[in-house]
């Protein structure tokens, strides 16, 4: 537009101020945020367009609003249109990025990548938007299938000291370290995920943990090398809250050794041809782990273990272990539990720390957790139970006979079935006895059970779904019916009703009850109703189910069972799906 004929608009629009800021509402920064919807995107920023005039900042949210909403044509319009009207504005270089997006977007990537280049010949100053334009050529290759070319954008961009700042560079960069990893180029790979670790660890935290974790998986497994990844994460703050640390701050702190030692177990997993890769992989972390926190047991215990997947040496790896735990504490029960599980199955060292328990000193804990080495670890049922004789139940409390019983009830039926007879509560023994039983269906010795619990207020509304459930599962679904109707918990106990009326051949008893959950319960209303559909379809009562699917359509169409309803009539083969069904026939 010439400048006379938009001088003397602008004009006009001042004279109508107040038409003007009702029509700009959104013309700052603040009103601007409700709009910035699109993912991946670049928009002007905050300080810039505070600096455009009031008919510039209308225009241009127009077009972004626009934008905002997918219709990329419009946009494109709205963004040429103000290039026309606004020659001269410091948006330009935006408008332009924005007009190679509205191309871009609507599968014009030929002329997207001239837009885009538009931006970085006219104004590579602008580096938010040329760092962009140059992201998003990149982008504009790859998915025309040019991958070289995208890497070479991606590239250029990596090593630009400006443009490789850009939040949008942190994907590129990483593509292309994907890229250098996949063609056998993987030293000049971790290069450029080293710049993204370091570069974006506050900016794109996501980008920057996946380089990161690339970097660490080749400098802990491919290429292990601790000097380089000490270094990456001097670099990256990766450890101590993103705090400031220097390399030999690192070195001198278990917690850095031992995010090293959980890496070293993370990423060492060879498979049964890859023998030398796992010997060296073992032994160069080994030496670089070993001397390290010797009062740590954990972390000796990894060492040690690392030692002997290096050079297979049971007996040194016992030494190791004997050592280690001489320097600790002798008499703490708890470690020499743990010894005992990690000797598993070397008999003669798990009888020789055996001995040195004293069981009357233990705690029931301790002795629990014994009884768990001894049956997981060693494989050692005798021993288990000759340990499980230590118990004093007597004085064990019942929380922790329940919780050892349930664990035994897949090791050793009759401990547990003993512990739970041996509680201070009777009750609650039995109660744990039905959960097992009902666990494994078995009615014959639930169901007594289930009877007398139901007289206890604290276990009957439970003895009650058990009983019910019980029975169910014996195929005797009148009695379970009627114990269903016993419990107060609607409409969860009248689902189970609807499902045993349908297991005994009566359909209209199930609807009839599902019909029941929809009258009185809003909430499961459409649950209810295409639940009634489904059991017509079961039935192979197919005009029933027809009518009932449609009718989910019709009272509740805004509901994932309407959808269900809309699937299922389509694979039925019901070509008409509004309406009813008469006399066999659609309306």
């Amino acid at each position: 537009m010439p400048k006379m004929l938009r001088c003397r608009k602008a004009g006009v629009l001042l004279a109508l101020l107040g038409v003007v800021s009702v029509l700009a509402p959104s013309a700052s920064a603040q009103g601007r945020k409700a709009f910035r919807k699109r993912q991946g995107e670049v928009y002007l920023t905050n300080e810039e367009f505070d600096k455009l005039d009031r008919f510039e900042a209308h225009a241009l949210d127009k077009a972004d609003r626009i934008f905002n909403e997918g219709k990329v044509r419009q946009a494109l319009a709205e963004y040429e249109s103000f290039l026309q009207e606004y020659p001269r504005s410091i948006a330009i270089p935006y408008v332009v990025l924005r007009k190679g997006r509205c191309l871009h977007l609507d599968d014009k990537r030929n002329e997207a990548l001239r837009q885009y280049a538009e931006v970085l010949d006219y104004f590579p100053n602008a580096v938010e938007y040329a760092a962009a334009a140059l992201y998003y050529q990149g982008l504009a290759c790859w998915e025309n299938g040019d991958e070289q070319k995208a890497m070479k954008y991606w590239a250029q961009m990596a090593r630009d000291k400006e443009y490789r700042k850009h939040r949008l560079a942190a994907g590129a960069v990483n593509s292309l370290a994907d890229n250098l990893v996949k063609t056998g180029q993987a030293e000049s790979a971790m290069g450029y995920f080293w710049q993204v670790a370091v570069d974006f660890r506050t900016t794109n935290d996501k980008a920057a943990q996946y380089a990161r974790h690339q970097a660490e998986e080749h400098y802990v497994r491919t290429s292990p090398n601790e000097p380089k990844l000490r270094k990456l994460y001097a670099e990256a703050r990766v450890l101590r809250n993103g705090a400031k640390v220097t390399e030999e701050q690192l070195a001198a702190s278990f917690d850095y050794w031992d995010k090293l030692r959980g890496k070293v177990e993370q990423y060492g997993h060879f498979g049964e041809d890859q023998a030398e890769l796992r010997r060296n992989f073992y032994t160069y972390w080994a030496g670089q782990l070993e001397g390290k926190s010797p009062d740590r047991d954990d972390y000796q215990v990894a060492v040690a273990g690392f030692r002997r997947l290096a050079d297979g040496d049971v007996s040194a790896w016992t030494g190791r272990l004997d050592r280690q735990f001489a320097r600790g504490k002798q008499d703490d029960f708890g470690r020499i539990v743990k010894w005992i599980g990690l000797f598993g199955g070397q008999k003669p060292k798990v009888a020789e720390y055996y001995g040195k328990l004293v069981f009357e000193k233990m705690t029931h804990a301790e002795i629990a957790a014994l009884i768990r080495a001894l049956f997981d670890r060693v494989g050692d049922a005798k021993m288990a139970r000759n340990a499980f004789g230590k118990l004093n139940l007597a004085k064990m409390p019942d929380s922790e006979k329940a919780a050892l019983a349930r664990y035994l009830w897949e090791k050793d039926f009759e401990l547990g079935r003993d512990l739970c007879m041996s509680m201070q509560s009777k009750d609650r023994g039995r109660h744990e006895l039905l959960l097992y039983y009902h666990g494994q269906r078995d009615a014959k010795n639930g169901l007594p059970l289930a009877d007398h619990l139901i007289g206890v207020p604290e276990y009957a509304s439970d003895a009650l779904w058990k009983k019910a459930e019980l029975l169910e599962h014996e195929r005797k679904h009148a009695e379970a019916i009627l114990v269903y109707q016993r419990i107060t918990d609607a409409p969860a106990n009248l689902w189970r009703i609807a499902g045993c009326y349908e297991k005994m051949g009566k359909v209209d008893k199930a609807v009839g009850q599902l019909a029941e959950v929809e009258g009185f319960f809003e909430a499961y209303r459409a649950q209810a109703a295409i639940r009634i559909a489904y059991v017509y379809k079961r039935a192979k009562m197919e005009e029933h189910c027809i009518a009932a699917f449609r009718r989910v359509l019709t009272k509740y169409p805004d509901t994932k069972e309407s959808s269900d309803a809309h699937d299922q009539l389509e694979r039925m083969g019901v070509t008409r799906i509004r309406g009813g069904v008469k006399d066999g026939k659609e309306d």
